[in-house]
């Protein structure tokens, strides 16, 4: 991979009990994970609640997240939302707040053509203020951009790349077979366990949640795929893959922002209908463990 590699934290939403940005713990996680140089920020997309958190809610979080970042990284914001012009309304919104570009899903809910697709995602880049980074998410949109879909959406000066969500492997080695090594186009996995077989397969990076918990874990292993060290490998992603797992045992966004509660402090709360974790449960107390043992929380 000639390309520089990219590695973004798709960052929770802190938030308090009355769906308020929760600042203090903001601030911290912040500072965390802009600590780790070389690491970007991605907000608002699905570990986010993008999709939840109502419009005057993501404009204040984008400026709070800017204010504090303050041109040390470059930050990324999604905007999840099913109805095109509103989708439009919202990127004008991002012009000269200093965003590096938007994670945009295909509109939801309808089943729609590669045609449809391919209209909707010009329509957007042609005017747009920020470029565009095509997000690949079929368990949540139900839709999936096909290889070929995706390389006539790259020839767009206005679109960056795509996150790959789908957790199909296949898929990802397809798109980059046919989408082939462009300079001006980047392709990036989302799925935590799958960074660094993608990497070696010729990808540019990851946007993952992971990266809220063990961001220098997740630049380790990305090396590692790099170096091309068998055993470095091994040990890198291993203990990545283990943290994943048993995340996911625990259950999707309540269970990274359980995780950033331990490390950062907080409440932990989300935006309804989404559930909190429960800290008795025998999976809480594991993750909580697991993440004492190696020094990742107190």
């Amino acid at each position: 991979m000639s390309k520089p590699l990219i590695i973004q934290a798709a960052m929770v939403t802190p938030i308090t009990p009355e769906f308020i940005i929760d600042y203090h713990t903001l601030t911290r996680l912040i500072e965390r994970l802009i600590a780790h140089h070389g690491l970007d920020l991605s907000i608002l997309g699905s570990t986010g609640e993008g999709a939840l958190a109502p419009r005057k809610f993501r404009a204040e979080f984008r400026q709070a997240v800017m204010d504090r970042v303050q041109d040390r990284c470059a930050v990324y914001t999604g905007v999840l939302n099913p109805v095109p012009s509103e989708t439009l309304d919202e990127l004008r919104s991002l012009e000269g707040l200093g965003f590096s570009g938007a994670l945009v899903p295909p509109p939801f809910y309808y089943l729609l053509s590669d045609v449809e697709i391919q209209s909707y995602y010009e329509m957007l880049a042609n005017q747009s203020p920020v470029p565009l980074m095509l997000y690949n998410i079929p368990p949540y949109t139900k839709l999936s951009l096909s290889p070929n879909l995706v390389s006539k959406l790259a020839d767009h000066p206005n679109i960056m790349g795509l996150k790959d969500s789908s957790k199909n492997f296949e898929y990802f080695l397809e798109l980059r077979h046919t989408v082939g090594d462009r300079e001006d186009f980047h392709l990036l996995v989302g799925t935590d366990t799958l960074i660094a077989s993608s990497i070696q397969a010729g990808g540019d990076g990851t946007v993952c949640a992971i990266a809220n918990l063990a961001p220098e874990w997740v630049s380790l292993t990305c090396l590692a795929a790099l170096d091309g060290n068998p055993h470095g490998l091994a040990e890198e992603s291993g203990r990545l893959a283990d943290l994943a797992y048993l995340v996911r045992s625990l259950g999707g966004v309540a269970a990274w922002k359980y995780g950033v509660q331990l490390i950062d402090g907080g409440q932990g709360s989300l935006f309804a209908p989404f559930q909190p974790v429960n800290p008795e449960s025998a999976a809480a107390e594991r993750l909580k463990q697991f993440l004492q043992a190696h020094h990742l929380a107190g």
